[in-house]
């Protein structure tokens, strides 16, 4: 996977090549993975071109004997996703994520003092650089003349103009919320509607009084990533109730202790633990309003089985469902990649066809957020190649 990973960085480092268009630099692109191809050698080509287009289920159960490590594995490949170990396009999810680590070089990463840090890093380093933020003041229209945009519309009516707006959030937010698709072309508005992005993972956070001991885990086992997962046939009958809108009796959990490296997230002595849930349906049928609880308390029950005095030391709990996340960080279904990442939503189709270059249909409308080529995961990459292509473009003079 590392091999494949260092195959797939070629294309993540910059623009996705168009293939039908006569441009030196999508020409550069493709030779360049062209060789990386080649010197993988006939076997290795041979397995990439096979592997990416099945499921990690199969891959499993190919190189792998022991369940536990099966689906530790399968794990990271429906990260984010509604897809199970037997869903396709999970192998190339895995090795979306295994690029990401080649490209960094590192395994478990912490932002010390969460990742609101890294925000505020982000934001430093720009208003160093003169750019100027406002905060609270949430986009209402993308508006625009003639075939080109002119700025944008804020929700108290301010005007602001400019003959480039670069947008981070998700594809559906962009031209369907903002830009509207009366200011587009209907094949454009159609691709945007039919864009894909549920997602079926929730986040659940416990503010916890003291170090929950996890059987057979020492102390400093407990400050690396935790993973709950049945064997891979039981992952997929957990996702079951989910494509139906219901609440499974079995969940997925990638755990993990920040306050044990930064005790400023919490209190002297106390604790923070965060959990990635998986199999969490965007509406349950039931509706929120009576289910949060309910499953809140179901899946401390779960994680309790591995750590017998987790509920002993609960101060507090939070539920962050997908619907959560669309609501509170305006991305819909949820996604943190911004929409699903599958072979006819990744590359060279990111997001779909006609904005695959981080340059839309609309002149001076541009993407850069993990809906964008290479996608999501703090990558950044997405917003780096944007905008190495506005300044190469010349929209900047």
């Amino acid at each position: 996977m590392r091999r494949f990973a260092k195959v797939l960085a070629t294309l993540y480092n910059g623009r996705p090549p168009k293939l039908v268009e006569k441009s030196w630099t999508d020409r550069i692109t493709l030779l360049k993975l062209g060789l990386g191809l080649k010197m993988l050698g006939k076997s290795h080509m041979q397995d990439l071109m096979r592997l990416a287009l099945i499921n990690i289920y199969d891959v499993m159960n190919e190189y792998f004997k022991h369940p536990a490590l099966k689906s530790a594995i399968a794990l990271d490949a429906i990260t984010g996703s509604t897809m199970g170990p037997r869903s396709p396009n999970t192998v190339f999810s895995y090795l979306h994520k295994a690029t990401g680590e080649f490209l960094s070089e590192s395994g478990t990463r912490q932002v010390i003092g969460g990742m609101g840090a890294l925000g505020s890093a982000l934001a430093s380093s720009a208003e160093a650089a003169g750019v100027e933020i406002k905060l609270g003041c949430k986009v209402k229209a993308i508006k625009k003349t003639g075939h080109a945009v002119s700025g944008v519309e804020l929700i108290d009516g301010t005007m602001l103009s400019s003959k480039i707006v670069v947008s981070s959030a998700d594809p559906t937010t962009t031209f369907k919320s903002m830009l509207g698709y009366a200011q587009m072309e209907a094949g454009m508005a159609k691709r945007a509607e039919l864009y894909r992005n549920r997602c079926g993972t929730a986040k659940l956070h416990i503010a916890l009084k003291a170090l929950p001991t996890f059987t057979g885990l020492n102390h400093a086992h407990l400050s690396q990533r935790l993973i709950i997962a049945p064997p891979m046939d039981d992952m997929e009958t957990a996702l079951n109730p989910m494509k139906y809108s219901e609440i499974s009796d079995q969940h997925l959990f990638d755990i993990s202790i920040p306050s044990i490296d930064d005790p400023s997230l919490s209190p002297e002595g106390h604790h923070v633990l965060s959990a990635l849930v998986h199999y969490v349906p965007f509406s349950p049928k039931v509706g929120w309003d009576e289910a949060r609880q309910s499953l809140t308390d179901q899946l401390i029950n779960e994680i309790s089985a591995y750590a017998p005095d987790l509920k002993s030391l609960v101060v507090a709990s939070e539920l962050v469902t997908p619907e959560d996340f669309e609501r509170t960080h305006h991305v819909t279904g949820g996604s943190w990649h911004h929409g699903e990442l599958s072979i006819d939503q990744a590359l060279m189709m990111r997001p779909f066809p006609g904005s695959t270059q981080y340059k839309t249909a609309v002149e001076g409308l541009y993407l850069c957020g993990a809906g964008a080529h290479p996608g999501g995961g703090l990558l950044g990459l997405p917003g780096r190649n944007a905008a190495k292509e506005i300044i190469k473009g010349g929209a900047l003079a």
